[in-house]
């Protein structure tokens, strides 16, 4: 069963799936399989980093091979690292390798911020202006179809806005009901860039299971979600990435099993109606943000 689902047009004129697959939990040979079986189901915006690229193009590769999509078929998503910023041309460059395909439909530079991996103790402050400017480069160089960030808040956006040619066309950020980020939506809405969500149904790897639960944490134990869940006889996952849809905004869910990625693109065959959207846009009583950054920087880099 192959879903066929609608494409938004970004700001760049190119247009992108409105659901894509995250590949945070790729990382070994048999995952090569889900990309794949994805991809046969109907995925077609694959969105992944350096560190399972090799993985994630082997899959699109047997899908490629098999006839199932061509290249043009797919919306590619990867991402500039912290400690790659010197040289974001190397760094692309280095991905087409190892996802085997001549350019990306969009790079993104994953987070506003430098650090070394190697000596993670040593921050090195490079100018948003130099960064974008070799991003620039990388869309003119058709090594890109598209150029982004990560991770940016209006501030961040703000300092890009005021020195580039060519702006932004995605920011990729946290984006559920327990995260409405009204002034970032506000803001990226009137600039016409679009909002792309990573934990969509607030079940990433990265979230604090032991707050979650001690919190109560659970977007699918909400009596609203379970309610709407009812209503339309659909899952609370697609209740949740429907919602995401209908605000504009293109969900990025991760899994490693194909069937509930197909359950996923089945999210997009619906649509709430006005009133349950907004309650799903007022859980103001349990607003959190569940990566902060802190994870690799140490410090909460929102605050």
């Amino acid at each position: 069963m192959i879903i066929k689902i609608d494409n938004i047009k970004l700001n760049n004129g190119k247009t992108c799936p409105i659901l894509g697959l995250g590949t945070s939990l790729i990382k070994t040979e048999k995952d090569i399989e889900v990309v794949y079986q994805s991809i046969v189901n109907g995925t077609r915006l694959i969105d992944t980093q350096p560190a399972n690229e090799i993985i994630v193009g082997q899959g699109i590769k047997k899908a490629i091979d098999n006839k199932i999509v061509s290249r043009d078929d797919l919306f590619i998503v990867t991402k500039l690292e912290l400690d790659e910023k010197e040289d974001p041309e190397k760094a692309l460059r280095n991905s087409l390798k190892r996802l085997g395909i001549k350019y990306v439909d969009l790079y993104l530079d994953h987070w506003p911020s430098c650090r070394n991996y190697k000596n993670p103790d040593k921050y090195k402050l490079i100018p948003v202006r130099k960064t974008w400017s070799k991003m620039e480069e990388l869309y003119n160089k058709k090594l890109t179809r598209g150029i982004g960030v990560s991770n940016y808040n209006v501030e961040n956006l703000l300092n890009i806005l005021s020195i580039c040619e060519i702006k932004p066309c995605v920011n990729e950020v946290e984006f559920h009901p327990y995260l409405y980020q009204n002034e970032l939506k506000t803001f990226c809405d009137k600039e016409d860039i679009k909002l792309f969500a990573y934990n969509p149904l607030n079940k990433s790897k990265d979230c604090d299971q032991d707050f979650i639960i001690e919190k109560n944490y659970d977007l699918f134990k909400e009596a609203s979600i379970i309610f709407l869940s009812n209503k339309y006889s659909k899952t609370k996952g697609q209740i949740i990435l429907n919602w995401h849809k209908l605000l504009g905004i293109v969900p990025i869910t991760g899994t490693k099993k194909p069937l509930r990625m197909l359950e996923n693109l089945q999210s997009t065959l619906f649509s709430l109606n006005e009133n349950d959207i907004q309650l799903l846009s007022s859980f103001t009583e349990k607003q959190h943000r569940f990566n902060d950054g802190s994870n690799i920087f140490g410090i909460d880099i929102f605050a």
